[in-house]
């Protein structure tokens, strides 16, 4: 009996084992499997980035990522839509809301900061970097990855993994999404680090024989490197450092002439083309226009060399990006500065060396309009320059102009006076009531206009005063132009013969002097001055515009205290003061010798007194 059931508890205990034992084996068994499937599964990714690497280059060597531009409205759109939901949700404290917008808002960061290093290596290509910048590129982007610290965020994606509220499940997507992006783009910017020649062909001279690769050339000579490591530990620069400055700084003092006869006698190939210059007609012409050429560039070049020679030798000799960083706009400012310079001086050259050409060749082209653009153009420059410096130095040019919009009422009201004077000076301008030179009276101001500037025009008197005139009174008040005539100046005279002479002898005085008027070359008259009267009205409007008389008077005016006055009211053709003169006095000698010849005496002041017996 006890055998029996021993054998029983023994059956029973090989059956357990062998059931037991199924069981290991199916558990090992499945294990085997999930760690087979989970290796291949890692073997996939890992695949699936190395292929996504190899395609990134693809796409740098055929360029394909400056096709692609990166839409910043919508990127801006959506990144201040999450700061505000941001900030309401930290004032609501929702905090999980407020994780879920960080994590999204690192996720679009981490796509830009990647667009824009995949772009700037293809313009490094462009530009013939050196092996250096390329790496510099991709590192930068490596620690922008590292910063962005997303491991912080792990505790809130493990407490919310569970949690089916819209909010949560926005969190753990906004995080696996974030995670796989990071991790994929960290792979890809290492991948593009170890094979940089994939996308980029290596060049010795380039990568090697540059200046970094002169300095540690000397400072490895036996003789100067110890004194190098002491000065590169105690100065922060080497001897190789100090030499190559110098060599920097001799090569430009020794060639600079050379570059700027290069330099300008390009500019002459292109302005100046032979026997037919856009600026010159003539040989002399020519010579003048290299002139003008060389003396507006010669100055600013001269400067931007020698400021670049100092700009090489602060990227050899100061080792801190950070004060580099700070330094460079300054120096990238002045450049242009320099160049606005140069511009401004050609323009202002040109104009002053052609301006009276151009104004012989278009008569309706004033003097004065081609100074005050030559004015506007200079303040432009000026401006552009400005904005220029404050977009090197991370100034918000749109914050600038959001407060002058904001206070452009109380800068208007403060500066209406100059504004008002800028007005008159577009109302002069378009009015062509005067121009530079002209002979005018404006109340009690009388002169020779001197120049019309954007707020006052300056007047010089005949006393040889300089008066200066707002413009807001001169585009307000009545003006004489004197200038503002082409033919006529007129001569107004009366002629005194004694009551002694014959009336006839008179009579055929007065012809005889409106014969002689009529006749006279200097005199605008009928016969010497030739019109237009097609349209009799409109000729005789054109004349009084342009400032045309030729009326032409001689009578026997009246009787006298003392004589018989022949009155002669004529217009000489010039309009030159000094000219008029002239002919004035010409007049006056053929009138003295037609008196003569008509035996008739000049008339003078006479008083008879008649004593009664």
């Amino acid at each position: 009996m006890y055998s029996t059931i021993l054998r029983t508890l023994f059956f029973i205990a090989l059956l357990l084992a062998s059931t037991l034992n199924a069981q290991m084996s199916l558990l090992q068994s499945n294990t085997t499997e999930e760690q087979t499937k989970e290796n291949k599964s890692v073997d996939d990714r890992l695949k699936e980035q190395f292929d996504v690497a190899q395609k990134v280059i693809d796409n740098i060597n055929s360029e394909v990522y400056l096709l692609k531009e990166f839409n910043n409205k919508d990127y801006n759109t959506r990144i201040n839509y999450l700061e505000n939901r941001i900030n309401i949700n930290q004032r609501e404290n929702n905090d999980i809301a407020v994780k879920r917008d960080e994590i999204e808002l690192i996720y679009l960061n981490e796509q830009k900061k990647y667009d824009e290093t995949l772009k700037e290596l293809i313009d490094a290509k462009h530009t013939f970097k050196d092996k250096k910048y390329f790496l510099n590129v991709i590192e930068k982007n490596l620690n922008f990855l590292e910063k962005s610290d997303i491991n912080k965020y792990k505790p809130y994606f493990d407490q919310e993994k569970n949690n089916v509220n819209p909010v949560s499940i926005d969190l753990v997507e906004n995080y696996k999404k974030l995670v796989e992006q990071t991790n994929q783009q960290i792979f890809i910017l290492t991948y593009l680090k170890d094979n940089i020649n994939k996308f980029r062909k290596s060049n010795f001279f380039i990568d090697n024989f540059n200046v970094q690769y002169l300095i540690t050339l000397i400072d490895n000579t036996s003789f100067i490197s110890s004194i190098s490591k002491f000065t590169s530990y105690h100065f922060n620069f080497s001897i190789g450092d100090i030499v190559v400055v110098l060599l920097i700084l001799l090569f430009f003092k020794l060639f600079i002439t050379k570059f700027i006869d290069i330099f300008i006698a390009i500019l002459n190939k292109i302005f100046i083309k032979p026997k037919k210059s856009k600026f010159a007609d003539s040989d002399e012409e020519e010579q003048e226009v290299q002139k003008y050429i060389e003396n507006s560039i010669e100055k600013p070049l001269i400067i931007g060399l020698y400021t670049l020679s100092i700009h090489l030798s602060l990227h050899i000799l100061v080792k801190d990006a950070e004060l580099l960083n700070k330094v460079i706009p300054w120096i990238n400012t002045f450049y242009m500065g320099l160049f606005t310079w140069a511009i401004y001086s050609l323009i202002s050259n040109s104009i002053t060396n052609f301006a009276q050409h151009l104004v012989e060749k278009y008569p309706n082209v004033r003097r004065e309009m081609i100074v005050f653009l030559l004015r506007i153009t200079k303040i432009l420059l000026v401006f552009f320059v400005i904005l220029f410096l404050f977009t090197q130095l991370g100034i918000d040019i749109k914050a600038i102009a959001a407060s002058l919009g904001v206070g452009g009422i109380a800068i208007a009201l403060a500066a209406k006076d100059t504004l008002a004077n800028f007005f008159g000076s577009l109302n002069i301008m378009s009015d062509n009531s005067f121009s530079q030179g002209d002979w005018i009276i404006a109340n009690d101001v009388e002169g020779t206009v001197v120049d019309i500037r954007m707020r006052t025009t300056r007047i010089r008197t005949f006393d040889n005063a300089m008066i200066t005139v707002p413009n807001s009174e001169l585009a307000n008040t009545h003006i004489k132009n004197f200038s503002k005539r082409r033919i006529g100046r007129r001569i107004k005279m009366t002629l005194n013969i004694t009551y002694e002479s014959s009336i006839s002898d008179i009579y055929n005085l007065k012809n005889d002097i409106l014969d002689m008027l009529q006749n006279h070359t200097g005199i605008a008259s009928e016969r010497t001055i030739k019109e237009s009267r097609s349209r009799k009205f409109e000729a005789i409007k054109r004349e009084d515009l342009h400032g045309v008389k030729r009326n032409l008077m001689v009578y026997i005016d009246e009787y006298g205290g003392s004589s018989i006055n022949i009155l002669i009211y004529c217009f000489a053709r010039t309009t030159d003061w000094e000219e008029w003169l002239g002919v004035k006095e010409d007049v006056i000698m053929k009138i003295n010798e037609l008196v003569k010849k008509n035996n008739c005496d000049f008339a003078y002041p006479t008083q008879t007194l008649f004593v009664k017996n």
